[in-house]
Parts: structure tokens; sequence; C-alpha cells
């Protein structure tokens, strides 16, 4: 879940509305900047109220149907309680790693280290900025994230929620994840996860990106993606409690038994392993073409 932050846009509106002493010329623009924001701040607003008070939060599922379940935590989840969240049934847990070109989940290590240490199967995430370029992401994801035994095939996080305002077309959005996804797996040897909910599925995914598998963050028991495309990963809830993480936790689930799962592990599952010598060759590249479009 994506926060935002008003702080900035606030000091704005108030230092636009104090400069009286300006040309006439120049206060009409200042006013209707102010004007701007302020019902950008409304409608932000009403967004935020709307997602939090009268947007579903979740779904009860069939555990029998799905018994194995996941969680995705993040720096908003705090410190965590790794020794409770294994007595509880955790059997995976994906962690931000990432986000855009360069910004780095603080308590990512942490998380990982200890989500190791009590050996829950674990992997990590990148939240994916529409207005970015797609390569310079992979290298983020790509540097900062860690090499151990067993961990799970990497996911990129593909929503609207955190990404307004959209200035790119959809099609140049699904050019520049096709880039993302060609960067991290020509390191990693996996096919990348997308994870994405309705909306943005519909908008990017749908029919595109074939052979990746889908994590869906959907509320319709029905039927959970609208072309029926086989999912791997659904995310019924937002609004999970468990112990060892104070506040709302998301719920997950694998599409499959317990045995399914255990086959999933064995075939899917391996060692992601990053070489150094490909990560310098993958940002060499990176930066030769981002040299080369700018002396066009």
């Amino acid at each position: 879940m994506k926060y935002i932050h008003f702080s900035y846009l606030y000091s704005l509106l108030l230092e636009s509305l104090v400069l009286d002493c300006l040309p006439a010329h120049y206060m009409k623009k200042v006013y209707l900047i102010a004007l701007s924001i302020a019902i950008f701040l409304v409608v932000m607003t009403v967004v935020v109220i709307v997602r939090m008070y009268f947007l579903p939060k979740g779904i009860n599922i069939d555990k029998e149907q799905y018994p194995i379940t996941g969680i995705d935590v993040s720096r908003h989840s705090g410190i965590i309680d790794w020794k409770k969240i294994k007595s509880q049934n955790i059997s995976f847990v994906y962690v931000k790693a990432t986000e855009g070109e360069d910004y780095i989940d603080p308590n990512y290590l942490a998380n990982v280290t200890a989500a190791n240490k009590w050996k829950i199967k674990v992997g990590e995430y990148h939240f994916f900025r529409f207005n970015k370029p797609g390569k310079t992401q992979a290298t983020n994801f790509l540097l900062h994230t860690r090499n151990f035994p067993g961990k799970l095939i990497p996911v990129v996080d593909i929503e609207e929620w955190g990404n307004m305002p959209v200035v790119k077309t959809e099609k140049e959005i699904r050019v520049e994840i096709a880039a993302y996804l060609k960067g991290v797996e020509a390191i990693t040897g996996n096919k990348i996860i997308i994870y994405t909910n309705i909306n943005s599925y519909n908008r990017f995914i749908k029919g595109q990106f074939l052979d990746n598998p889908i994590w869906i963050c959907s509320f319709n028991k029905d039927r959970i993606l609208p072309d029926n495309r086989k999912w791997l990963f659904w995310q019924h809830a937002h609004n999970g409690k468990i112990e060892g993480i104070k506040g709302f936790v998301d719920m997950n689930t694998f599409n499959g038994d317990t045995a399914d799962w255990r086959r999933y592990i064995d075939k899917e599952l391996n060692d992601v392993s990053i070489k150094n010598a490909d990560i310098k060759n993958h940002i060499h590249l990176t930066q030769n073409e981002s040299n080369q479009k700018r002396t066009y």
C-alpha cells in the first residue's frame, strides 16, 4: 500500500497565498497554481477516504481449497516479530526491496535476514514507477537485493495506486514494464512474477506478458481474473491481522493445495544467482544507451 505525503504540496499552497506583493499578472498565475494544488489535494483526500472507509479491504477464502498462506511486507509493516510469524503457519513472505530508480526499502535487509533465520520461504519485490525507465529500475533492484539459497522468484508490483499522476500512455508503460522484465530476467534466469490489481491488470497486463506468472489482488471469489487467465498467487485481503505485525497486513494464498505447493517449490524454487559481472554489464549497457540518446 502506498502512503502519500502532502507536506510539500501544502507548503507550495501556503507560499502561493502569501505572495500578495507580486504584480497582478504574476498573482493570477500564482492563484491558478494554488487553485490547481487545492483541487488536487481535495481529490486525493477523497480518494484516500474512499479507499480507507468505503472500498472492500478483503474477503475470506476457503482455506481447505487454498491452504497455503503468505504475506507481503515493507517498511510500513514496522518492526516484525518473525518468531511469531513462523509459529502461525505462514508458508511464504515477500519483502519490499526497491522502488523506482533509486529507492531502497530501509527495512529490506532486516526483514530478509530475519525471515531466512526463521526458515520462512522469502522473496523480494520491486514497486514499479510508471514514469521511470524500466531498465534503470531493473538495475536498482538487481544491485540492492541479496543473493541467498532458496529465495523465491522475484516479483514486480504493477499498480496505479501510488503512481499518480500518470504522464505516459498505456503503450509506453507496457514498453517500460517489458524493459524491466527483460533486464531482471536476463540476470536471474526466472520469469518474473507480476503482482497487480484488477484495474491495472486490465490496462497494462491483460493479453500481455503471457509467460509471466500472475499475482492478482482481487476481492471477487467467482472470477478472480477477468479473462480467466491462470494465476499463481491471490491477494484476497489488505486487512489481515496476525501476531508479530502491528496493524494490518496483506494476506495472500497460493493457487493449489499443500502437495501442489511442494511441487512448485521443488520445480520453480532455485538459487537466483546474481553475478557481479552480469550486473556491471547490465549497468554498462544501460548507461551507454542513455548516453547515446543524449547525443541525438
